[in-house]
């Protein structure tokens, strides 16, 4: 009898065990296809089919991932930016996914002022465990594998609510804005002529004006991003500028002991934040180390940050420190024929 008992325990306690399963994987499916999953997580989804035999990669946080959009130029190319990603997560992505580049692969080591400054203590986030071996996440646990690779929804929170209760008004904001395209006949009065002076006039007039207002937009941007520097990245991170400096030695000779060509670069950034620093910030905290970088190891450096061009035209800019996909184009023209200039591309 007490056998019995026993058994129908298990049995039951199996029951409850496999519909609680069950209902985690309903909800967990859902999870991982909603908009806070995919905010936080969606651009591991690059990381998922890195093609192989690469010629050209970059690494580096959002400056990167924002400024090299790869032309269709028979270069087998990849961007392997993540937005906030250290130096220390560069260097394990460039050795989780080294055997997918060819001999000679072009690699742009992609650093910015603030990356520079960003601490190399903490164990790493939940999404490198998405795609990076286990020996490469600093401070590895199973319990965070698990949360974040096979089940999130159990450290979801609030957004699972969100998620399943209004998931439609994340897509609010995707409009496309269409440019309205005029034709004019061949008449060529005087008064068809000076329409279309004024015309022409009125069009640049608002254009200058487009012009200031995203001037104003980007130098506000630049004030909060050189504060939040100096409060945070400044004060906390002068002790981590050196351990950088050496994982950037250690990215480099990586890639010589490996066949690859490095480079190191400097994204363009907006004349307004560039203004908001000093030279002997910049210098001590930046330029210095990447120069002793460059000098050491016997790396090309191609910095952008405080291009003549493109540092002062604000249609290139989605904020202070972040190009958009115009920028993004004008840039990949330059860095592309910087490379040929030091041969590393034909």
């Amino acid at each position: 009898m007490a056998d019995n008992k026993v058994l129908k325990f298990f049995i039951k306690l199996f029951a409850v065990i496999l519909t609680a399963s069950i209902i985690v994987g309903v909800i967990n499916s859902f999870y991982i296809k909603g908009y806070y999953y995919m905010d936080t997580y969606g651009e591991i989804e690059n990381m998922k089919d890195v093609p192989y035999d690469l010629q050209m990669i970059n690494l580096g946080t959002s400056h990167g991932l924002a400024s090299f959009h790869y032309p269709e130029n028979g270069i087998k190319s990849y961007n392997l930016a993540l937005s906030g990603e250290d130096i220390y997560h560069d260097f394990q992505t460039l050795k989780q996914f080294s055997d997918h580049l060819s001999k000679g692969c072009v690699v742009a080591i992609v650093t910015s002022y603030f990356s520079f400054c960003m601490p190399t203590d903490v164990p790493s986030q939940k999404r490198y465990y998405l795609y990076l071996d286990k020996d490469k996440i600093k401070d590895f646990t199973y319990e965070t594998l698990i949360s974040a690779k096979y089940v999130p929804v159990l450290r979801s929170g609030e957004y699972i609510i969100k998620d399943l209760i209004n998931d439609q008004e994340m897509d609010v904001g995707a409009e496309m804005m269409k440019d309205k395209q005029t034709t004019s006949s061949d008449n060529q009065s005087t008064e068809v002529t000076t329409a279309v002076i004024e015309t022409v006039q009125n069009q640049q007039d608002e254009l200058m004006q487009k012009r200031n207002a995203r001037d104003g937009e980007l130098t506000d941007h630049a004030v909060g991003r050189a504060e939040s520097w100096r409060s945070g990245y400044m004060i906390n991170g002068k002790r981590f500028i050196a351990e950088n400096t050496e994982l950037v030695k250690e990215i480099v000779q990586f890639c010589y002991d490996n066949g690859f060509k490095p480079v190191l670069v400097s994204t363009p950034i907006y004349y307004a934040l560039n203004e908001q620093f000093t030279d002997e910030e910049l210098n001590r905290c930046y330029f210095d180390n990447l120069k002793k970088v460059q000098s050491e190891m016997n790396v090309p450096y191609y910095d952008l940050s405080h291009d003549a061009e493109m540092s002062v035209t604000p249609e290139y800019f989605s904020n202070s420190d972040h190009l958009n996909n115009s920028g993004a184009t004008a840039f990949m023209e330059k860095y592309l024929s910087y490379l040929k200039e030091i041969n590393y591309i034909k």
